[in-house]
């Protein structure tokens, strides 16, 4: 899907132009945040956040509406990285919510790892996660939407245990297969010879030291091997087991209500 292009008004940069002081600098990236210019929005609050020590001013306000518009871009890590800024502000109410929206910036992080097949980077990253939803129902125990994404990292760290596990069995059935082949496959068939001929000079024994019998006793040894080779699972029944056990989870999982949502620009009076 292409991205529609949005125009900037000629109003709008000529305000960012001159938003040299932090406080309108603040301003014309809400305006432009409000119009969904995001690009312009994500300039004047990184302008006013490196303006404002200047002035004696908090740039955690600043930083955290950046954050806000690089999250609109799509732009997880940065945003990440501008919420922890945030963080060092002495609002409390502030910090609750950095610490909510950065854990939603990690979420991101890791889903998209996961789908790069980096497993142990993605299972980092969503404790990461967890612990920054932990921080925000500290703050604010009444956040039930933190609450709901703590319990989401929890669940979606013990399905990447699950398919690393998954993954390991499957690399080492392969493993096995690769010992068990010959090297030379002629010394097989020559050993293979040997013990048919052993076989047959046994049962050349057998035979003259008591009346034939049926071969009940050869069926039972052919269903024990049977048995045997069908308690050791193939790569196409594990892939089928991974396959349920992500159809489980998946299932689980849209039980729960995920209300990520979009983060908004906070307004302070600097």
């Amino acid at each position: 899907m292409k991205r529609r292009l949005l125009l900037l008004t000629p109003t709008l940069l000529a305000l960012c132009a001159q938003a040299t002081d932090p406080r309108q600098a603040l301003e014309v990236g809400a305006r432009a945040y409000g119009a969904k210019q995001y690009d312009l929005a994500r300039q004047a609050f990184a302008d006013a956040a490196t303006n404002a020590p200047a002035k004696k001013l908090d740039p955690a306000v600043a930083r955290y509406n950046e954050a806000a518009t690089d999250y609109r871009l799509g732009h997880m890590e940065i945003a990440a990285d501008h919420w922890a800024q945030a963080l060092r502000s002495g609002d409390l109410h502030l910090q609750e919510k950095a610490w909510y929206n950065r854990g939603n910036a990690l979420l991101g992080k890791g889903a998209a790892q996961r789908q790069q097949g980096k497993l142990d980077d993605a299972q980092k990253t969503l404790g990461e996660a967890a612990t920054h939803f932990e921080q925000a129902i500290m703050l604010d125990p009444a956040d039930a939407d933190a609450k709901v994404n703590y319990e989401l990292s929890l669940r979606l760290q013990q399905e990447l245990e699950k398919q690393k596990q998954a993954q390991q069995k499957d690399q080492k059935q392969d493993q096995q297969k690769q010992e068990q082949q010959p090297d030379k496959p002629q010394d097989k068939k020559s050993d293979q010879q040997n013990q048919d001929s052993k076989q047959d000079q046994k049962q050349q024994q057998q035979s003259a030291q008591q009346p034939p019998s049926t071969s009940d006793q050869q069926q039972t040894q052919k269903a024990a091997q049977g048995k045997e080779q069908k308690d050791e699972m193939t790569p196409e029944e594990a892939a089928m087991l991974l396959n349920a056990m992500r159809q489980e989870e998946q299932a689980n999982r849209e039980k729960l209500r995920v209300n990520i949502g979009q983060p908004e620009p906070v307004e302070k009076d600097w």
